[in-house]
């Protein structure tokens, strides 16, 4: 976790999860080692001989759709999606776990920096029934199915074909950035 400022006064703060740190990590295993009575150089030589193996990765689907390959068996990398998804900020509306599907909200933030701010006089029509936030949550299907020994990470569309939009590729790095 780490604590960040809410508000530009820098009066008031929220503990939020962070990204994964590695050698934070290596460092917290070290000291528990020591402090359970293993002794300094041991403990040094123990976590410097592990290596950080890959535990996901970036591949294409038949269709020419992005996928994410994660090395961990469907239960495991079920659990590290959906805590994923949390960390990234997505809206998880439902889940079917028999199906291995998230069904997600995703706003993407280059799209709503890219819209103009409508004047005063557009903002008081009352009657134009387009609400443009409603129209930027998209709902997506995160998909989950089991290949061989990992598990393949698809994004599908809300229909549930598979999408090769620019938004879906940017999900598969979203997830791959946590789960790496």
């Amino acid at each position: 976790m780490e604590e960040v400022y809410t508000s530009s006064a820098k009066d008031d703060v929220r503990w939020q999860p962070r990204a994964a740190d590695p050698e934070l990590e290596a460092e917290m295993l070290r000291r528990l080692m020591v402090r359970l009575g293993s002794e300094e150089k041991r403990a040094e030589a123990s976590v410097a001989s592990a290596k950080a193996e890959p535990r996901a990765k970036l591949a294409r689907s038949n269709d020419g759709s992005g996928t994410l390959e994660v090395l961990e068996r469907f239960d495991r990398a079920w659990r590290r999606v959906g805590l994923a998804l949390d960390r990234v900020g997505f809206t998880v509306e439902d889940r079917d776990r028999e199906k291995g599907i998230y069904f997600v909200r995703y706003v993407d933030p280059d799209a709503d920096n890219n819209k103009k701010d409508p004047g005063f006089l557009a903002k008081m029509a009352f009657w134009n029934s387009k609400d443009p936030v409603a129209d930027s949550k998209v709902q997506y299907r995160i998909h989950l199915s089991q290949n061989g020994t990992g598990t393949q990470v698809q994004v599908l569309s809300n229909e549930g074909g598979s999408d090769k939009s620019e938004t879906a590729k940017k999900i598969i790095a979203l997830l791959y950035q946590q789960l790496q």
